[in-house]
């Protein structure tokens, strides 16, 4: 093998490492965010790209005290873990990062990843049950974000540059690590082919209605972000326009679901909902600060087992639908429940746990900041008949005094807590060891965040049973149930 300018290999003389520089590595397991993990000279070097097994090639992107990162530049020795990609786009588009991982390997991965977080960052030993694998591996996700640009990229990602060229209105994935273009994809192998077609068109219309993307550097432009969504029923789709503030995009509800039931008749849509919400801050997030209008149902309909839940277009509700079952049914067997528990819902949302949960207790108090969350909740309670849920609005630390001041108040047996991914702020864990509730149970899609969460209450809890569940297949996110007893 010859080596590039710059390029150390193995047992050559110690050298500084720096930008650039072209090493020798072999990749020995997965980290958090999905990079391999080599070692040069005592160093952590993680590998973009990687997969544990491989001996790669692989350029210094950046530096730290004591890592640095890397990018691919060749792969000399390919691992057992790896399978061809079943997407044309891998590589390129930033959507998932393991799908050329074999799926087996990946819930490996993922279970190890949970074991070290904790070990770690917790300095918690436990046993770590294995991945409860996805239902669907491949079309699972009910919503999808699809970004608006004026620059797509058109060829393979290489560390060297990107190959790119304008576009009218051009609307689909992110590239890795690239913020001001998009990959048109034409299809995805993690949602279903409606979904891309319909990003596609809404793309299309823009650019014949005279709607230009956005541009965040000069702030200018119109259409910000396509976010489709689909319920239980694969016939109605919705679709939620993020747009600028641009005065010409009045009344585009109509038009665009118009355009839509007749551009995609292959694909049975009965119904088409069109929300448009507006966005000032230049920050690329894809949700609306105000919504402008709504055209057709402004709710999907999800069944979650024995219930039928309706959720609105900026309610959460889990990406993977089949998994979130999964999800709700390992909830249940760590709660443990005996028909007449209080049970406090943290981070209730639209009151998918809360009201699964209903039927073995006795009485269920969900929190939830978001407003139109509580209010979905509420309505999905009387949807579903079920009268011995409740419902608080208003930030969690806040709202559990109230609740424990008010008339009647009722410890609870046990709290479910299902945060962002940022986890709980620590006032609220503060709350929670002063509730000294007897089981606490930890849902998280960051094994980081969650080990942080679990350190801080070990003052009063002990580490139970720990299960992950795969809600995100062929990336290395990881959803992750905990079980916390009581000292």
């Amino acid at each position: 093998m010859i080596f590039g300018p710059g390029c150390m290999g193995e047992g050559e003389l110690n050298m500084d490492i720096h930008i650039g520089l072209e090493l020798l590595l072999d990749v020995v397991k997965p980290v958090l965010g999905g990079d391999g993990l080599a070692r040069h000279e005592g160093m952590a070097v993680f590998v973009s790209g990687a997969l544990p097994g491989q001996r790669v090639l692989a350029r210094i992107s950046s530096v730290k005290a004591r890592h640095a990162k890397a990018e691919l530049v060749e792969v000399l020795e390919q691992s057992p873990d790896c399978v061809p990609p079943v997407c044309r786009h891998f590589g390129v588009c930033g959507g998932c990062d393991w799908l050329h991982m074999d799926y087996g390997r990946q819930l490996h991965w993922k279970r190890e990843l949970v074991r070290e977080s904790l070990r770690h960052l917790a300095a918690a030993d436990v046993q770590v049950a294995p991945t409860i694998a996805s239902p669907l591996t491949h079309g699972y996700r009910n919503k999808m974000e699809f970004a608006a640009a004026t620059t797509i990229v058109t060829g393979a990602s290489d560390i060297r540059g990107w190959t790119s060229a304008r576009a009218g209105v051009a609307v689909g994935l992110r590239p890795r690590g690239l913020a001001n273009a998009v990959v048109p994809v034409q299809s995805c192998a993690l949602c279903p082919q409606a979904m891309v077609d319909a990003g596609n068109l809404v793309g299309k219309w823009a650019e014949e209605a005279g709607l230009p993307a956005y541009d965040p550097d000069t702030g200018r432009g119109f259409l910000r972000h396509v976010v489709l969504r689909r319920g239980t029923d694969p016939g109605h789709l919705m679709v939620s326009l993020i747009t600028s503030n641009d005065p010409r995009g009045k009344e585009v509800g109509p038009p665009l679901a118009e355009y839509m039931a007749k551009k995609l008749p292959h694909h049975s849509l009965t119904a088409i909902s069109v929300i448009h919400e507006t966005r000032k801050s230049r920050t690329l997030v894809a949700q609306g600060e105000r919504t402008v209008s709504v055209t057709g149902s402004k709710e999907l309909i999800h069944v979650l087992g024995d219930l039928e839940l309706a959720i609105s277009s900026r309610a959460f509700f889990q990406v993977n639908s089949g998994a979130a079952e999964k999800l709700r049914d390992v909830v249940a067997d760590f709660a443990e429940l005996k028909g007449q528990d209080t049970v406090w819902d943290l981070y209730s949302g639209v009151g998918a746990m809360a009201l699964s949960l209903a039927g073995k207790a006795a009485r269920i108090v969900g929190f939830e900041t978001e407003p139109q969350a509580v209010r979905d909740a509420q309505a999905n309670a009387r949807r579903n008949g079920i009268a011995n849920c409740r419902f608080e609005p208003g930030d969690v630390s806040r709202t559990i005094p109230q609740v424990l001041g008010g008339a009647s108040p009722k410890r609870p047996d046990v709290i479910v807590a299902d945060p962002p991914r940022a986890g709980m702020r620590a006032d609220v864990v503060d709350r929670l060891l002063e509730i000294g509730a007897p089981k606490l149970i930890l849902v998280s899609c960051d094994p980081a965040t969650l080990a942080r969460d679990v350190k801080r209450l070990a003052t009063g809890y002990r580490l139970g049973r720990v299960q992950p569940v795969d809600m995100f297949p062929h990336t290395s996110h990881i959803e992750c149930v905990v079980e916390l007893v009581a000292r």
